[in-house]
């Protein structure tokens, strides 16, 4: 007799689906940081990036530090070298923390989020992002 898996097989993509969802609010540390960019997907040029940084009670902390750190790998077919740039977001105040940040690449781009206090580490949030070709109109963040 053939079982049929279908019944499985959605529930193990219904599982990852959560995970998924669960991981796009990352939390190491006790922070959790929510990553959002204006525009997205990225476009060549200057992107506004936001963040919300929250304590384990859903809290924002509005007195983090945080930092920005994009890299696009180097790719030795095409001999590219690894490209960098880092920054530190402002205090836009209530958990919420923003920044221009100039993409000079169409391609994927490895982000690095990370929310310090004291020097401490709170938390810390690593997405991969793509920027397209289109340039995107400057955005202005608001903020202290």
């Amino acid at each position: 007799m053939i079982r049929s898996m279908r019944g499985p097989f959605i529930a193990a993509l219904a599982a990852l689906a959560l995970a998924a969802a669960v991981s796009a609010a990352a939390q190491t540390g006790g922070a959790t940081m929510t990553l959002t960019t204006k525009p997205s997907p990225l476009g060549l040029g200057q992107n506004l990036f936001e963040v919300t940084v929250k304590d384990a009670k859903d809290r924002p902390i509005a007195d983090a530090e945080v930092t920005i750190v994009l890299v696009m790998p180097a790719d030795p077919k095409t001999k590219h070298p690894e490209m960098k740039t880092e920054g530190r977001l402002n205090n836009a105040g209530k958990g919420k923390y923003n920044g221009i940040v100039m993409v000079t690449m169409a391609g994927d781009w490895d982000v690095t989020v990370t929310a310090s206090r004291n020097g401490k580490q709170m938390g810390q949030k690593k997405k991969r992002l793509t920027a397209h070709l289109t340039r995107p109109k400057p955005a202005v963040p608001r903020g202290k």
